[in-house]
């Protein structure tokens, strides 16, 4: 009976000691520290709406010399890559000939002018008749024509340079027979390059003539400002795109013709709220981010992603500007869960 009533006893305070220690009597002992987390306030800023594209540039202006008649090269007046002047003689083709033609035409002017002269001389004393002067005046304006139309094949064969620019790579020597359309050198105007670029037509309202781009050349690893000049007036059948063109001031002749730019420009301007990509969470197609609420508990937001910059990414809608992003430390929360903040 002793031992009965000692077993007993035993049970009891077990028992006893069971209910003092379960979690319903005492909370504390199954109390977790709120996780730490690290949080942000976030706010609008401006963000700009970007389109890109590939623009090529080309010179402002751009020819091959060449001649307009089958002739021999006499004499090169430049060197390869020089910078050469409007008027600027360039190239001498064989003009002997017309040089002859030219002197015998001026001696043939100067005989008509000296005849002009006895004759208004004789008709002031009635020994001439004005008919024969009249003959002979016609005959100095042939002669002047004739002089006029040597001198313009003279000039077909003395090249002067259209426009001020530098001289690429020649690709004839003299004494080298050119015919028309030979390219014997060419001639860019590169101080100011014209970039042309296409984009789709679906964008046609938000370019317009005098609006800023920024062009990026790789090559240079340098971002050149560019102002649109004119917009073609057709679209692209083919592919729906709408060419557009822009000029690049260019003094140190850096940029080149034919070079590729990159072409980005500000489509429009808004305030929105920026969020770092790292605080993103992504389920197939569904986007969330965790927001601390007044009581410092998670929230999972579903949210509408809108442009991107590098490292960020713009929230639509979903979240408010003042509200407390957790950026830090939320892949284990849970909805509703203490959170114990840290400002970032």
């Amino acid at each position: 009976m002793i031992s009965a009533k000692y077993r007993l006893l035993a049970f009891s305070s077990i028992a006893t000691m069971l209910v003092a220690c379960s979690p319903a009597e005492n909370p504390a002992a199954t109390a977790r520290p709120a996780p730490f987390v690290k949080v942000s306030t976030l706010k609008t800023e401006p963000v700009q709406n970007r389109m890109q594209a590939l623009g090529t540039l080309l010179a402002q202006e751009s020819i091959d010399i060449s001649s307009n008649v089958t002739e021999k090269i006499t004499a090169l007046h430049f060197n390869d890559g020089d910078a050469v002047t409007k008027g600027q003689l360039l190239i001498t083709l064989q003009q002997d000939e017309e040089a002859a033609q030219l002197s015998s035409a001026k001696a043939d002017l100067a005989e008509e002018e000296r005849e002009l002269a006895r004759l208004k001389g004789l008709i002031a004393s009635q020994s001439a008749a004005q008919t024969e002067y009249d003959q002979r005046k016609t005959a100095k304006l042939r002669a002047e024509s004739k002089i006029a139309e040597i001198e313009a094949l003279l000039a077909e064969r003395n090249i002067r340079a259209p426009f001020s620019g530098v001289i690429g790579l020649r690709a004839l020597s003299p004494g080298a027979l050119v015919s028309p359309g030979t390219s014997i050198a060419t001639l860019d105007d590169l101080s100011v390059m014209r970039m042309d670029f296409q984009l789709p037509s679906l964008s046609l309202t938000a370019i317009a003539t005098g609006q800023n781009v920024i062009a990026r050349s790789e090559a240079l690893t340098e971002d050149f400002n560019a102002t649109i000049s004119a917009i073609a007036s057709r679209i692209n059948p083919v592919d729906r795109s709408i060419t557009a063109r822009a000029l690049i001031q260019n003094p140190d002749h850096k940029l080149k013709p034919g070079m590729l730019m990159l072409v980005s420009l500000v489509t429009k301007e808004h305030d929105a709220i920026l969020v770092p990509e790292s605080a993103l969470q992504s389920i197939q197609l569904q986007h969330y981010v965790w927001i601390m609420n007044s009581e410092q508990k998670a929230e999972r937001r579903t949210v509408e992603l809108g442009t991107r910059k590098p490292g960020f990414v713009e929230i639509r809608s979903g979240i408010r500007a003042g509200e407390q992003l957790i950026y830090e430390g939320f892949t284990a929360l849970q909805p509703g869960i203490t959170v114990s903040p840290q400002e970032g």
